[in-house]
């Protein structure tokens, strides 16, 4: 038993005397590397190292236009050459199974009538680079090949129509987004990523493109924009994942005055 206390009295002092070894971690570069996994993409979603890297280029190009001295003129062609090429991020509804197709990024919806007990059933809030939506499918950008989705089951953008004086006209833009005004009988949408802002223009056949506007001009358009009482439409249809309906008033720059317009949202909140 002595013999123990022995070992014991002079291994202590050696254990003592050892030096641990420390590794130094390297310093995050930016704020974003502690938001998720996969880098470029955003917390709290679900989101692969393929959307992480397109987020990135992304937002390098924005946060370069953002920050450089060149024209307004541009500044757009440059936003409109990555569009024609790659996309821009957009969102639309959707649901899990896309995670087998397309695979968009994607975040739970804040719509209590979007996330009933089944996961199965749950509308979801995707994120993919989508180029036009033209004749009822979405062109989309992904790991560098260009991808076919039908609207509808897996791809569910926001119905528009507006009620022009000679007819109306369907139009399928992104969720949450509202047009600024007409022209050309096209929407065109104010976008910002960033505190950058660029306009998206969308024809009733639904090609789109980046286009220059005079921005002196926002306050303006915004002020002809108003909640109005929706016309009454008997061919109305909604997808199931819009609860809300709602029309306003925006200008129409081809005939000088306001059209009325029906936009969509997931829900009142």
């Amino acid at each position: 038993m002595r013999f123990h206390y022995f070992l014991l009295f002079f291994l202590f002092p050696a254990l003592g005397s050892a030096t641990p070894e420390i590794k130094v971690m390297g310093e995050p570069k930016s704020l974003e590397d502690f938001e998720h996994h996969n880098k470029g993409c955003p917390a709290n979603s679900e989101c692969d190292q393929v959307m992480g890297h397109q987020l990135q280029r992304w937002q390098d190009l924005t946060r370069n236009l953002k920050n450089s001295e060149t024209s307004v003129a541009n500044k757009t062609a440059a936003v409109e050459a990555f569009r024609e090429k790659a996309g821009i991020p957009v969102e639309f509804y959707t649901y899990k199974k896309s995670q087998q197709g397309f695979r968009p990024l994607y975040f739970n919806s804040p719509c209590k009538e979007h996330n009933p007990r089944l996961e199965e059933k749950r509308v979801l809030r995707g994120h993919a680079f989508v180029r036009s939506i033209v004749k009822d499918k979405a062109l989309i950008w992904r790991d560098q090949a260009q991808i076919e989705v039908p609207v509808g089951e897996l791809f569910i953008p926001q119905p528009v129509k507006v009620f022009f004086p000679a007819g109306s006209k369907d139009y399928l833009i992104p969720i949450d987004d509202q047009p600024l005004f007409i022209k050309d009988q096209s929407l065109h949408i104010v976008r910002e990523e960033d505190d950058f802002f660029f306009m998206l223009k969308i024809s009733p056949g639904g090609n789109w493109s980046v286009v220059e506007a005079d921005f002196t001009r926002l306050s303006e358009w915004e002020s002809k924009r108003e909640y109005v009482p929706c016309p009454e439409d008997k061919e109305k249809k909604t997808p199931k994942e819009f609860g809300a309906t709602f029309c306003k008033s925006i200008w129409d720059e081809d005939i000088q005055k306001p059209v009325v317009i029906r936009l969509h949202a997931g829900c009142n909140a």
